[in-house]
């Protein structure tokens, strides 16, 4: 036995031996049709596991089987390529996929060919938002996409970002696109209750997307029916690809500052105080020359010594930092894709930060030949510190600019100043003391996955079933202690806040292709399928009063006295029929068509279905003999589309008729009506039309992209007035109609292109105008400061318009009414008028990449204009007076009238105001014009030959700056004019400016 064992042996080592011996070396370079080298192309012999990729300069080396006669080469973007083998080296030239007809891009419910698009798509590639600092991927949108208004409330690490498509699209529902990642419907915005702002997206990682398709208009998106009416955004997750394990490292490190400062607004230093609360007092009559000190000693602090920068106090410069690795690979049954990645991000403002870990699997398995399965989890956990906004004397903000300099954040042992005289109960508190000893944590857990199997029936038939779901839990915690702030007058007050989001949804869908005629030049795709969705919230609460003398115990369940507990849930479902077919002829000829069928429990039972349908229609005359001819032009398409889609972002019960328990009588549990309903309630209805034209020329150095829409959306969800005697003021139903319509231009321009050096430019423009045309009885509605009025924009501004100073007296001036012929000094009889919008009459960017030999620049410039900033806070710091306690800016302190006959900007300062001057009108309206460099890397690329011997296949270091500079119009403006959709500031943390290094490795 041992004898037969020894011979087998022998005889595997010699097979072994002489098959090693029959190996051969096969080694090529890779490059695109200009000659220039394709790093991590794959190379792989044809039928086997045999392969390698490409280094930095192209090159590859591979021992391939002696019987081997073809490889396949293959790279992203680029069309694969079969080639014989030969011993000696290989030149091989691939062709850019993206520039002709077999692009592939990412829909509703599957994938297409560019010459069969009849709707308005764009698409952002994964080298476009990999590896910015950015906490979220609805950040790095901001000027990816013409008509994708992307703008930022707050500069807090981890807070929302709002997003418009084509404009503002509803009035009371909501106007936020729809999110798909991998084919699932997620939750998206801001989730949290007692944080001031967060994200659901931020827990996932932007390293860990490969594409995403944004859908504009109604061919593209009505697939998606009543969640369709304000776009949709789809993410594509990165998958693996066949052949060698490839290895890749993502580290960068950083720092923040603040991106935008007008120093005309900084905080007053003592001196500048006191000078101004003296005359101020005088004016007032509340002091005399001669014993006003002595008034600003008693109340002040006045000749104390201290002049403290409170802004200096509360902002920083603020580390940030990230590292992200990723494995991808395998054969040709079943590829896979690991990711694992750590985020860390510091507020520009003290008690704000943010850190994520995040990790992600991808799976594909073709079992046979005609069933595949996949699969796919992202998964992040985040932990985030925001402090208060807006009004709260918690937030570090406020108390920057309100708090006076004569007081200081340390006593002089060091200690923490937060007692009387400096900060009596009650009053504004010392920021950086509230900062150590208050707890105002986050943690978000996100998990999205799906689950999808694929099986051919026919050759030209499969079904698909996919199963998705999306887990989102929140625990939020708050403490603010007994000695100092909030919690003083209840001995520390703690609240823990937890909520639950799971959404699932299950789809299963037909795929039939069909070729007719005889050279199949007519193609069919048709879809069927169904489709339910799910989604459960779950929210508990807990408050309690009480705590002990300590700021270490900071959780609820420690204090004496319970204040509240609650918990409560909330569901709503979708179950859906849908269809589509497109009809190709030649790629010449392309029309396209949807239908769905929705049903939600949102709506009432009388209208709880609805049907939403798409047609579109394209040309590719760049197929046609006649342009063919014309050697200049490469592409040329003409399309158009009209349809309907829904929405359905309203409240999950608005419709129903309610009873609601908790009014109580005597002590004994009662119950009453709390919701009339509507059992008619529908989703509001958008109707989108859209042409637009693709032109590409010169070889692909000119390239253009330009639409016209007009989306008008009826049967708005208002509230109409009822007689009060039916126990209610108003009822919500259908009335009303919106319309938006506008241009969106995407300009493409390759400058130049040499051997050694490449200009590529890129413009992207869009104009959008907003208008309301019917309302309930076509009456006003008014919304604080915007009026909601027919035949204007959403976002009018409805204010008392600002006539100047008298140069006399020194009194504020208003214009009566709109005419503005006459003036009055008294508030009260000022009109209020529509004095133009917080909604940007244009906006888009500007791109610029520059190549040389193994480096790279690129820089971004973002511009904004035909809006209005309105300063919600400034009554306060430059109201002429109001709230003399508190400390000014600058700007009051220099443009204030003094003495008769001064043409003065600012009115007369009275202590605790002057006519009411503080209050609401066009003086704190600002110009929202803005040019901001958004983004600027350089990039350089290390040789191949450098990295082969470490055994690298590439390496790329960079430094990059993101909102480096900001330029704006008004240069009154005091806050950063990025404020939100609706530009209101809120005394937000600032949007920073961050600088980063990096290094991205592979091997």
């Amino acid at each position: 036995m041992r004898s037969k064992c020894m011979i087998v042996l022998m005889f595997l080592l010699a097979f072994f031996q002489q098959a090693t011996a029959q190996d051969k070396n096969v080694s090529g370079t890779v490059t695109n049709k200009n000659g220039e080298p394709l790093a991590n192309a794959n190379v792989l012999v044809k039928g086997t596991r045999v392969g390698t990729s490409t280094d930095v300069d192209g090159k590859f080396s591979l021992q391939v089987p002696n019987n081997a006669k073809t490889l396949v080469i293959s790279s992203v973007n680029f069309k694969s390529r079969e080639i014989g083998i030969s011993t000696t080296p290989i030149s091989i030239q691939l062709e850019s996929s993206t520039d002709d007809l077999s692009e592939v891009v990412v829909v509703a419910y599957g994938t297409i060919k560019k010459p069969e698009l009849t709707g308005a798509i764009n698409t952002v590639k994964a080298a476009d938002i990999e590896n910015r600092p950015f906490t979220s991927v609805d950040k790095a949108l901001q000027g990816a996409v013409p008509g994708l208004q992307s703008a930022a409330a707050s500069g807090a690490p981890g807070a929302i970002q709002q997003i418009r498509l084509r404009g503002i699209g509803s009035i009371n529902a909501s106007s936020e696109p729809l999110w798909v990642i991998d084919g699932i419907p997620v939750n998206s915005g801001d989730a949290s209750r007692i944080t001031t702002s967060a994200n659901l997206l931020s827990t996932l990682n932007p390293n860990d997307i490969e594409s995403i398709s944004v859908l504009k208009d109604a061919s593209a998106a009505s697939l998606y029916g009543s969640r369709a009416a304000n776009g949709v955004i789809l993410i594509t997750t990165k998958k693996g690809k066949s052949g060698k394990t490839k290895f890749r490292l993502d580290t960068e490190i950083g720092q923040n500052d603040i991106a935008y400062y007008n120093n005309r607004y900084r905080p007053l230093k003592a001196a500048e105080y006191f000078e101004l609360t003296r005359e101020g007092l005088i004016n007032a009559n509340l002091a005399t020359p001669a014993n006003v000190n002595q008034v600003m000693t008693a109340n002040f602090g006045f000749g104390n010594g201290i002049d403290f920068d409170w802004l200096n106090a509360v902002t920083r410069r603020a580390n940030q930092q990230q590292v992200n690795l990723s494995a991808s690979g395998g054969n040709e049954r079943t590829t896979f894709n690991l990711s694992g990645g750590y985020f860390r991000q510091d507020g520009v403002s003290i008690a704000s930060g943010f850190k994520r870990y995040n990790g992600a699997i991808s799976l594909v398995n073709k079992a046979t030949d005609k069933l595949t399965f996949s699969g796919n989890i992202t998964a992040g956990f985040v932990n985030q510190e925001a402090p208060l906004t807006g009004g709260a004397f918690g937030n570090p903000i406020l108390n920057a600019y309100f708090l006076l300099p004569s007081k200081q954040a340390y006593k002089e042992d060091g200690s923490l100043n937060y007692g009387a005289p400096d900060f009596p109960n009650g009053v504004i508190y010392n920021p950086v003391a509230v900062s150590k000893l208050d707890k105002r944590s986050l943690k978000q857990l996100g998990l999205r996955g799906s689950f999808q199997a694929d099986y051919k029936i026919l050759p030209n038939l499969k079904f698909t079933s996919r199963f998705g779901m999306d887990y989102n839990v929140l625990e939020e915690n708050n403490y603010n202690n007994p000695f100092h702030g909030d919690g003083q007058t209840a001995n520390g007050r703690g609240f823990s806040f937890y909520t639950r989001l799971f959404n699932y949804s299950f789809t299963n869908l037909l795929d039939y292709q069909l070729a007719l005629l005889p050279e199949k030049d007519l193609k069919l795709n048709l879809q069927a399928g169904y489709e339910a969705q799910d989604s459960r919230t779950f929210q508990s609460n807990i408050q309690a009063e009480g705590f002990p003398a300590t700021s270490a115990l900071t959780l609820p369940v420690v204090a004496a006295t319970p204040i509240a507990a609650s918990a409560t849930g909330s569901d709503y479902s979708f179950a859906s029929a849908l269809s589509s077919l497109n009809i190709n002829f030649q790629d010449r000829f392309v029309v396209s068509g949807s239908f769905r069928r929705d049903g939600s429990s949102r709506f009432g039972i009388n209208n709880r279905y609805g049907n939403f349908w798409s047609v579109g229609a394209s040309w590719n005359l760049d197929q046609e003999k006649f342009i063919q001819q014309v050697d200049a032009i490469q592409q040329l398409k003409i399309r158009a589309s009209y349809g309907t889609n829904g929405n359905a972002s309203i409240g999950n019960y608005d419709w129903q008729p309610t009873y609601g328990f908790g009014f109580n009588y005597n002590q004994q549990p009662g119950s009453a009506p709390n919701n009339i309903g509507n059992l008619d309630l529908t989703w509001e209805l958008n109707k989108p039309f859209n042409v637009g034209i693709d032109l590409a020329m010169f070889n692909n150095r000119v390239r253009l992209n330009a639409d016209y829409y007009n989306r008008k959306t009826t049967n708005l969800l208002l509230d109409a007035p009822l007689s009060r005697s039916s126990g209610f003021a108003t009822i919500r139903g259908n009335f009303g109609s919106m319309e938006n319509k506008g241009i969106e231009i995407n300009l493409g321009l390759t400058l130049i292109k040499a051997k050694s050096f490449e200009w590529d430019l890129s413009i992207n423009y869009a104009l959008n105008q907003n208008k309301i045309l019917e309302t309930v009885n076509n009456q006003d509605i008014l919304a604080g400061v915007f009026m909601r009025r027919p035949g204007y924009d959403f976002q009018s501004l409805y204010l008392r318009v600002w006539a100047g100073v008298d140069p006399q007296t020194g009194d504020p001036l208003w214009y009566t009414d709109g005419t503005r012929k006459e003036t009055t000094n008294n508030w009260n009889q000022a009109q209020r008028v529509i004095y133009g919008s917080a909604t940007p009459r244009y906006f888009g960017a500007v791109n610029n990449r520059f190549r040389f030999k193994n480096f790279s620049l690129d820089a971004q410039f973002y511009y904004n204009a035909g809006n209005y900033v309105q300063d919600t806070w400034a009554g306060f710091y430059m109201g002429s007076g109001n709230g003399g306690g508190f400390n000014k800016i600058l700007r009051q302190y220099t443009d204030r009238w003094k003495n008769p006959g001064d043409n003065a900007a600012l009115p007369k300062y009275i202590y605790n105001g002057n006519k009411l001057a503080q209050n609401a009108s066009t003086l704190y309206i600002y110009k929202g014009d803005y040019i901001r460099l958004r983004d600027i890397t350089l990039n350089y690329q290390v040789p191949g030959t450098v990295l082969k011997p470490l055994g690298f296949s590439n390496a790329n270091f960079y430094v990059r700056g993101t909102n480096l500079f900001t330029w704006v119009r008004d240069k009154n403006l005091p806050w950063d004019p990025e404020q939100g959709i609706n530009s209101q500031t809120n005394l937000n943390i600032f949007i920073p400016k961050t600088i980063t290094v990096g290094l991205n490795l592979g091997f």
